[in-house]
C-alpha cells in the first residue's frame, strides 16, 4: 500500500479574498474608516464613478470623493451649489443610516444605501436600479394615460367586483346617473344603488324594490345586457353590461337623448315625405331588411306599366328590371348607404318596362337603424325622369361622342374621371378605379400600307371588341388616332387592374378581317391607379400616359403599372444615367472610409469602403443618389469592380506604410447585381493577387436579402470565398429576411447589426433587447458583431457592456478619405 501526503492548498490572503469577493459584486461598495477616509472601493462603485476614479484609493478623504463628484455634477447642471450638496451629504453619513435615490450624469439611477459600522468606519452601497426606475415611470404614466381617458370619454364607466360591490367610475357616471356621495364609494352595493334610483321614480311606476331587483338581475346577466331607461331629468340613457372574467361586471352609460329625438324626428319626417310623395305622383317603396319584402306602391307598378296584382313583394321585382349596366352601380350606392358611407340612398338608373323599353328613374331612400345601429328598413320614393335623360343625353351626346366609333371621347372620359375620383374622394380608399391607356402598336403602318380607311375600320372593330370586354359602369373612350382608354371603376387593388389589362391586350391580339387580309396587332398599355393625392382628372391621365410609354419602352405589347418614380426617369433618368456611364472614365468616383473599432482595445482595427461620385455639376453624391440607378441599369457591377480594386490598392499601402501595428481589415460591400455574376470569385482572387492582399485581411458585406435571393447558390459561393480564406459578413443584420437556418449554416464569420436598432437602444428598451439577442445567437455561432450607427458614448457603453467585438458611427469617425483615415491610423486614437 503506497502512503500519499495530504495536498497542500494555499488559500489567498484575507485582504486579498475580501476585494476578490467586493468585485464580484453587482453592487458598487466603498469602505470608509472611522475618520471618512477611503479604505477600499470595489470594481463596480469604480465603474459607476469612472471620474472618481483617480481617487480612488485608500486614504481619500470622504469629503475630497463627494467634492469631485459635484464638481462633475453641477457642470451637468444636476446640482446648483456644491458647498451645500456636499455638507448634506456628510450630514447624511454622519447620522448613521441613509437611502436614498440619485440620477447619475449619464441618465442613470442609482440607489445609494449608507450605514455607519460598530466601529465608526461608513459603508456605502451603490445599486443600478436605472431599469426599475424606467418601469416604475412607464407604469404610472399609463396609469396615468388610463385615468386621463376614462375621466375624457363621453360614456359614464362603473365596475363592480364579483360581489356586485362599487370598484371604480367615473365623473361621467356620477354626473349621469346623479347618485348622491353616499351612493358613489367603493364598495357600495350595486342593489343599494338600484334601490334609490328606483324610489327616486327613475323606473317609472311600481314597487320600487321590485323594480330594483328585475333591474339587478338584467344588469347582471351572465350574457351582458344593453337596456334604455329614462331618467327624472328627460334624459334617454343606454346602458351596457358586460361581465367580467372571474366575477363582476363592467356597465357603461351613454346619453342617447338627442339620438332618439332625431329618431323620431325622422319617422315623422319620413311621414311627411310619404304623403309628398305621394301628392307628387311618385311612386313609394318600403324595404323590410330582416323579412327581405318590399312594398311597392300602386304608383310605383303604374310607372312600369303593371297594375297592382302583376307585382310582388320580393327585392327581385325590382333589381330584376333593372338594366344590366346599372345593376352594379346601384348596388354599390345602396350598399354604401347601408354602410353608413352616405347619408342617404339616391340613384338614377334604367328600369325595364311592360312595354319593353328601359325608362329613366330616380330612386331615393333613407334607412332606418335600431339602437345597435343595425339596418332594419329602408323607405324612399321612385320618380320617372325618362324625359329629362332623353333630352340632356340627345344635347350631350355629339358634344361628348367620337364621330368615328360613337365611344366616349376625352371631354367625356375626363368628366367620368372626376365624377370616379369625387366619389372615391368621398368613400376614401374603400371605392377606388383605375384608368387604362390603349396605344396600338405600328398603327401608322397599317395606314400606310392599306389606307385611312382601312385605318378607321380596324379602329371601329378594336372599339367592338374593347365594348365587349369592358365591365358594366365601366367607361370606354377613344381619345384621338389609336389611343384608347378605359376607366374601370371599383377597383379593388392594382393586381386586379393588372390582370383586366393583360386580357385587353390577348384580346386586342386577335386577328382583324381587313379588306380581305388578315391582320394581326398589339397594343402597349399604361395603367394608373386612383390616389387622393391626384389634383385634377388630366393627372391621372398624364400618369397612364408616361405608364404606356414606359411599356413602350419595355418592348411593346406590354402592360405597365404607373408608380411616382416615373416622372423623374422621364426627366431625369436618363440625364443621370448618361453621366453615371462616364462617371468612372472622367475619374469622378473616389471612395471614403469609415473606420471599424475593437471594442475590447478600443482602437482602430479595419476601415469600410464606401463609394462617392463626384458630379461635375452637383458636386459630391451620397449613395442614396445614384446606387438605386446602379443598380438598375446594371452600372453597379462595374462601379463594384473599380471599388474592390481601389479599396484593395489603398490596403495594400497601409500594410506598407504602418508595418508595426495588426495590417488593417477592409470591408467591402457587394452588390446583389454583382453577386449573382457567375465569375465574381475568380475576379476577386484576382483583384488580391494584382494587390498583393492577404485575402484574410478583405471582409465582404453581403445583405440578407441578396444571399436569400437563391440561398443554396448563395451557399455554394460563400464556401469558395471561405475556402479562399477570404471573410464574410451579411450586412444590415436583422431588417431582412434571412433564414436562421441558413444563417447556421452559411460559412459567415461576422453579423454587421443595423444602425436602427444601435441609434436608439439606450432608450428603446425593445431595440436593446434585439442587439442583445443578436449578440447571444452571434457568440452561439462562433460569430463576430459590428455594430454600425455608433454615435453617442452610452451607446459605447451599452455595446461593450453587451459583449459586441466591433463597432463603427459617427462616435469614432464620418466616412473620410484615405489621407484622413492615413493621419487618424499615425495618431492612433483610442476609445
Amino acid at each position: 500500500m503506497v502512503n500519499r501526503s495530504p495536498a497542500v492548498v494555499t488559500l489567498p490572503d484575507t485582504s486579498d479574498l475580501l476585494h476578490i469577493v467586493l468585485d464580484g459584486l453587482d453592487e458598487g461598495v466603498a469602505y470608509f474608516d472611522a475618520d471618512d477616509n477611503l479604505l477600499l472601493a470595489n470594481r463596480q462603485y469604480r465603474a459607476l464613478y469612472p471620474h472618481l476614479e483617480p481617487l480612488c484609493h485608500p486614504g481619500t478623504p470622504y469629503r475630497d470623493i463627494l467634492a469631485a463628484d459635484a464638481a462633475d455634477r453641477l457642470k451637468h447642471g444636476l446640482i446648483d451649489d456644491t458647498d451645500s450638496w456636499v455638507a448634506q451629504r456628510l450630514l447624511a453619513a454622519r447620522e448613521g443610516r441613509h437611502l436614498f435615490l440619485q440620477r447619475q450624469t449619464d441618465g442613470r439611477w442609482l440607489r445609494i444605501s449608507e450605514r455607519r459600522t460598530e466601529d465608526g468606519g461608513l459603508i456605502t452601497v451603490q445599486a443600478d436600479v436605472t431599469d426599475q426606475r424606467h418601469r416604475e415611470d412607464e407604469l404610472e404614466r399609463y396609469a396615468g394615460m388610463l385615468h386621463n381617458t376614462l375621466e375624457n370619454i363621453s360614456q359614464g364607466i362603473v365596475a363592480y367586483d364579483d360581489e356586485m360591490r362599487m370598484t371604480f367610475w367615473n365623473e361621467r357616471y356620477a354626473e349621469l346617473v346623479d347618485l348622491p356621495p353616499q351612493f358613489r364609494m367603493v364598495g357600495t352595493p350595486l342593489i343599494d344603488q338600484l334601490r334609490y334610483v328606483a324610489q327616486r321614480g327613475d323606473y317609472g311606476p311600481g314597487d320600487p324594490e321590485e323594480l330594483a331587483m328585475m333591474t339587478f338581475r338584467h344588469s347582471t346577466k351572465r350574457s351582458g345586457n344593453v337596456y334604455e331607461r329614462e331618467t327624472q331629468r328627460g334624459q334617454t340613457l343606454e346602458i351596457r353590461t358586460t361581465p367580467v372574467p372571474g366575477g363582476g361586471i363592467v356597465a357603461t352609460f351613454s346619453d342617447i337623448t338627442e339620438r332618439k329625438a332625431s329618431e323620431e324626428a325622422l319617422r315623422r319626417s319620413e311621414e311627411r315625405y310619404a304623403l309628398a310623395a305621394a301628392g307628387a305622383n311618385d311612386g313609394l317603396w318600403d324595404w323590410d331588411l330582416k323579412e327581405n319584402r318590399i312594398f311597392f306602391s300602386r304608383r310605383w307598378k303604374e310607372m312600369l306599366g303593371y297594375n297592382d296584382q302583376e307585382i310582388g313583394d320580393a327585392p327581385e321585382e325590382w333589381f330584376s328590371r333593372i338594366h344590366p349596366s346599372d345593376v352594379q352601380q346601384v348596388t354599390a350606392q345602396l350598399d354604401a348607404h347601408l354602410a353608413g358611407a352616405s347619408s342617404h340612398f339616391e340613384s338614377e338608373h334604367r328600369m325595364l318596362h311592360a312595354d319593353g323599353r328601359y325608362h329613366w328613374m330616380l330612386i331615393r331612400g333613407q334607412a332606418v337603424r335600431d339602437m345597435a345601429q343595425k339596418t332594419t328598413r329602408i323607405a324612399g320614393s321612385q320618380t320617372d325622369i325618362t324625359s329629362r335623360k332623353i333630352a340632356e343625353e340627345r344635347v350631350q351626346h355629339d358634344a361628348l361622342h367620337d364621330t368615328l366609333t360613337a365611344l366616349p371621347n376625352r371631354t367625356l372620359l375626363t368628366d367620368r374621371l372626376r365624377q370616379a375620383m369625387a366619389r372615391s374622394r368621398r368613400s376614401g380608399q374603400d371605392m377606388r378605379f383605375a384608368i387604362l391607356l390603349i396605344d396600338l402598336d405600328r398603327f401608322k403602318v397599317v395606314n400606310e400600307s392599306m389606307g385611312h380607311l382601312r385605318g378607321d375600320e380596324l379602329l371601329v372593330s378594336l372599339a367592338l371588341r374593347l365594348g365587349e370586354k369592358v365591365r358594366a359602369g365601366d367607361t370606354l373612350a377613344r381619345l384621338g388616332g389609336d389611343e384608347f382608354a378605359i376607366l374601370l371603376e371599383d377597383v379593388t387593388s392594382p393586381d386586379e387592374a393588372l390582370a383586366f389589362a393583360g386580357d385587353v391586350l390577348d384580346t386586342v391580339s386577335q386577328p382583324f378581317q381587313l379588306d380581305g387580309k388578315e391582320i394581326v396587332s398589339t397594343a402597349s398599355i399604361g395603367v394608373a391607379m386612383w390616389d387622393p393625392a391626384y389634383g385634377k382628372a388630366e393627372d391621372i391621365l398624364r400618369d397612364a400616359d408616361l405608364a404606356m410609354y414606359s411599356a413602350k419602352s419595355d418592348g411593346k405589347a406590354q402592360v405597365a403599372l404607373f408608380h411616382a418614380s416615373m416622372h423623374k426617369r422621364a426627366v431625369a433618368m436618363l440625364d443621370l444615367e448618361n453621366d453615371l456611364r462616364r462617371a468612372l472614365d472622367r475619374d469622378e468616383m473616389l471612395l471614403h472610409y469609415q473606420p471599424i473599432v475593437s471594442l475590447d482595445t478600443g482602437k482602430i482595427v479595419g476601415v469600410e469602403a464606401l463609394v462617392r461620385w463626384h458630379h461635375t455639376d452637383r458636386g459630391v453624391l451620397s449613395p442614396l443618389d445614384f446606387i438605386p440607378l446602379a443598380e438598375e441599369t446594371g452600372l453597379i457591377v462595374p462601379i463594384g469592380e473599380w471599388v474592390l480594386r481601389r479599396a484593395c490598392e489603398q490596403t495594400a499601402i497601409w500594410h506598407r506604410d504602418f508595418p508595426d501595428r495588426t495590417p488593417l481589415q477592409i470591408n467591402v460591400n457587394l452588390s446583389s447585381r454583382q453577386f449573382a455574376k457567375t465569375d465574381l470569385v475568380d475576379s476577386v482572387a484576382q483583384v488580391l493577387a494584382e494587390t498583393q492582399i492577404d485575402p484574410s485581411y478583405l471582409k465582404l458585406e453581403i445583405t440578407e436579402s441578396a444571399l436569400m435571393e437563391n440561398a443554396q447558390r448563395s451557399a455554394h459561393i460563400l464556401e469558395q470565398f471561405k475556402r479562399r480564406d477570404i471573410q464574410l459578413s451579411i450586412d444590415d443584420f436583422g431588417i431582412g429576411y434571412s433564414s436562421l437556418a441558413y444563417l447556421r449554416t452559411f460559412p459567415i464569420d461576422t453579423i454587421k447589426i443595423d444602425k436602427s436598432f444601435i441609434i436608439d437602444m439606450v432608450t428603446n428598451r425593445d431595440n436593446l433587447e434585439i442587439v442583445r439577442t443578436i449578440a447571444a445567437l452571434a457568440q452561439n455561432l462562433n460569430l463576430d458583431v459590428i455594430a454600425e450607427g455608433v454615435e453617442a458614448a452610452d451607446q459605447l457603453a451599452q455595446l461593450r457592456a453587451l459583449g459586441i467585438e466591433y463597432a463603427q458611427g459617427y462616435l469614432f469617425s464620418r466616412p473620410i478619405d484615405a489621407a484622413d483615415i492615413t493621419a487618424m491610423l499615425r495618431q492612433n486614437p483610442a476609445w
